[in-house]
């Protein structure tokens, strides 16, 4: 485990990625950006196959303590714990739908189309409900533009096992802890890395009383820091949701090793890219976009390479949900703690 103690916190989270194949039975037609698309009507599918009461409302039914569809979807926060976490009254999903990264937009029927599922914490033992709902997504809501039908046609886990296939699900499937993943090249010293952020990345800064906008590059110091905080920030409540929590009474973005000067932007080529859904329960259009492309830094980096690393299955910024803020590590350049 990296020496930072700040990260130890999150060494017990589970975390399991699944690649999801669907092939449609009628021709589908998905917008450029798909997060919203595939995202749209999971939750109606997800509450269909979990569900026993059919109740509207989940907050009086007697059996929600016990549902998955509201731990997973309708599970709120006391003011306290949002107070203390920095959050609203709605806990984020132990979940992210990773869309199809193709630019096809019209399939036919027998043409298959990829994406990812991402569990973590207490949603990792859910699994058959979200294939069983991803069944039901296809079956009876259908997704894209005039709702187009499709059939689940293969889980995988991330070494490749098949779990799914004619409608029987296996297990044992691939988990890895957060600890795991931020081991990744635990002994090696890095000093360059570039980022490919490969669906909208949506992160905010505040400046001035009760005012915020959006990051549109890596120009600045500050720009890296409203980053790396914001990944912490996710990582830290994550765990605490869905984990087994950390010691920090509260969350204190002091403990971050946030020095000016330490980090600089190499390369930056950047892109901002819009896109719109309409909201079901605000009743409107809402856009959406975020910055794309790729960034490359250099400095004192290693302290940050563990977040980076858990980044990539828990995304970073808003709108996760929908998939935004989805990014690679593309390189490292490295030199070992021995030269």
């Amino acid at each position: 485990m990296p020496e930072n103690t700040m990260y130890t916190s999150f060494a017990s989270l589970n975390i399991a990625r699944l690649r999801i194949t669907i092939e449609p039975t009628e021709e589908i037609q998905l917008p450029e950006y798909k997060g919203s698309a595939v995202r749209g009507g999971f939750g109606y599918a997800f509450k269909r196959a979990t569900c026993i009461t059919r109740d509207r409302y989940c907050e009086p039914c007697i059996l929600k303590s016990s549902c998955a569809y509201y731990r997973v979807f309708e599970s709120k926060i006391v003011p306290e714990v949002a107070d203390r976490l920095r959050l609203g009254g709605d806990a984020p999903h132990p979940f992210v739908i990773e869309p199809p990264m193709t630019q096809q937009c019209y399939f036919k029927p027998g043409e298959r189309i990829t994406f990812s599922l991402v569990l973590f914490g207490s949603a990792v033992g859910q699994l058959p409900f979200f294939v069983y709902a991803f069944m039901i997504l296809g079956e009876s809501f259908g997704i894209g533009k005039g709702r187009g039908k499709f059939s689940l046609v293969a889980v995988e886990d991330e070494n490749g096992k098949q779990l799914y296939e004619n409608g029987h699900l296996s297990g044992g499937f691939a988990i890895r802890s957060a600890e795991e993943i931020m081991n990744t090249d635990a002994d090696a010293v890095n000093d360059r890395l570039t980022l490919r952020f490969e669906t909208p990345l949506r992160l905010k800064t505040s400046f001035g009383r009760d005012r915020t906008s959006l990051v549109t590059g890596m120009n600045e110091p500050a720009d890296f820091r409203v980053l790396i905080k914001s990944l912490y920030h996710r990582m830290f409540v994550i765990n605490q949701l869905y984990g087994e929590g950390v010691l920090q009474e509260a969350y204190d973005s002091r403990k971050l090793p946030l020095k000016d000067g330490d980090v600089g932007v190499e390369k930056m080529d950047v892109f901002w890219y819009d896109w719109e859904r309409y909201s079901q329960r605000q009743q409107r259009s809402m856009r959406l976009g975020g910055m794309m492309g790729e960034v490359t830094l250099n400095g004192n980096l290693a302290q940050y390479i563990p977040l980076f690393r858990l980044g990539e299955y828990l995304h970073i910024g808003k709108g996760t949900g929908f998939g935004l803020g989805k990014y690679r590590i593309l390189e490292t350049v490295k030199t070992t703690a021995h030269e």
